[in-house]
């Protein structure tokens, strides 16, 4: 009986090993797919005083889709609140034009391999005058020949593809969890079936070893009598 409730208790556990290496599977596969989308983003703080201007640079492959924002987070003048930016490709080519603004953003795909500049300037000088400027350059995914449309349906189909592993992953956690509360119920049916075994197996030790004890007894009794009757005793 007790070989019967192992069998299935071995079988879970079986089970319960699969799961834990699809769970695995299914973890390295969203790390995966976290580390192909994600976007390496660059966020900074920097001052750009009156009268000169501060470039960013960044190394771009071609067909990258690359996106910036940025505002004035402080300003010394009250008349000098305001930045101008132009951002340019690797042959010199502007690519984006704002002046006098205190936020802006822009987005443009990679032409090709290079190095981008953003500039930033005070529109207007003013002696002293110092405008801090925080700005987020965040580089994202490739874009093909069919421009950031396709992009953006790229990305929402690996966040689509990433809602169902973790909706598979939720699934398999579950049946893991199920099969916890099975073990452990069948661990408990186990447990009492051998505390049980071993309670009979003391009293039917004990019946025997008093019935070994009335027959050595009755035996006795009969050698006892035996020899009174020949007069030996």
């Amino acid at each position: 009986m007790c070989t019967n409730l192992a069998l299935p208790h071995s079988a879970a556990r079986s089970r319960i090993a699969l799961q834990m290496l699809t769970l695995t599977r299914l973890l390295a596969g969203i790390v995966f797919l976290l580390s192909a989308a994600a976007a390496a983003v660059d966020a900074l703080v920097f001052d750009v005083p009156s009268g000169t201007s501060k470039c960013l640079k960044e190394f771009l492959r071609g067909g990258v889709h690359s996106h910036m924002s940025y505002r004035v987070a402080e300003a010394t003048s009250a008349a000098g609140s305001t930045v101008s930016v132009r951002v340019t490709g690797p042959g010199g080519e502007e690519l984006h034009l704002t002046e006098s603004v205190e936020r802006g953003r822009f987005v443009f795909q990679a032409a090709g391999d290079g190095e981008y500049v953003a500039c930033f300037w005070t529109p207007h000088y003013e002696r002293g005058a110092i405008v801090s400027v925080h700005a987020q350059w965040a580089v994202g995914l490739r874009v093909h020949a069919e421009g950031p449309l396709a992009a953006v349906s790229t990305a929402k189909g690996s966040i689509d593809s990433m809602v169902g592993e973790l909706k598979s992953l939720e699934d398999s956690v579950r049946f893991i969890h199920e099969e916890m509360i099975y073990l452990s119920e069948r661990e408990g049916e186990m447990q009492r079936l051998n505390e049980e075994t071993t309670a009979r197996m003391h009293s039917f030790t004990l019946l025997s070893l008093a019935l070994c004890a009335g027959v050595a007894a009755l035996q006795l009794w009969h050698l006892k009598i035996f020899f009174q009757k020949r007069n030996v005793l």
